[in-house]
């Protein structure tokens, strides 16, 4: 018979859990299911967050949610990627190695393949990031603020 966790374990992983982890999170601080967890938590009455749904699209069969910089991305067992890269290398084949994929119309989520195109990394960033040169420093500029 498995021995039941005392009140005080789960008064700590609702603390951990106030913070921000999550369930899943909180199960393994505490060494049990994410499914145990809040099992616990609403037979204790503890309040529960209101679960935030991100955007999300569906493309191939896999799932891709909304992340933090405004790509999607899948996260599953087949390995974490990109939408926009998935949908390139599903559409046009591999990405060479130190290459990117841009968004022609500068929009994160429109992932449709004509709208991708596939730049090695210093045409990507001549193209697209002048303002991230990397021999315009404060130096150069200095100078060339002095002769204009």
């Amino acid at each position: 018979m498995k021995k039941r966790l005392s009140d005080e374990k789960y008064k700590l992983g609702y603390e951990y859990y106030q913070q921000g982890y999550s369930l899943a999170d909180v199960g393994k601080m505490i060494g049990v299911t994410r499914q145990s967890v809040y099992d616990c938590f609403k037979r204790r009455d503890y309040k529960m967050r209101k679960k935030k749904l991100l955007p999300f699209m569906v493309y191939n069969g896999r799932k891709f949610t909304i992340n933090h910089n405004g790509y999607y991305r899948s996260t599953d067992r087949k390995g974490t990627h990109l939408m926009h890269r998935y949908v390139w290398e599903t559409e046009r084949g591999e990405i060479p190695k130190g290459w990117d994929i841009h968004h022609l119309d500068e929009d994160k989520t429109n992932n449709i393949v004509d709208n991708l195109e596939c730049l090695s990394k210093a045409e990507h960033t001549s193209k697209y990031s002048p303002h991230h040169n990397q021999y315009k420093n404060n130096k150069t500029k200095h100078l060339y603020e002095k002769t204009n």
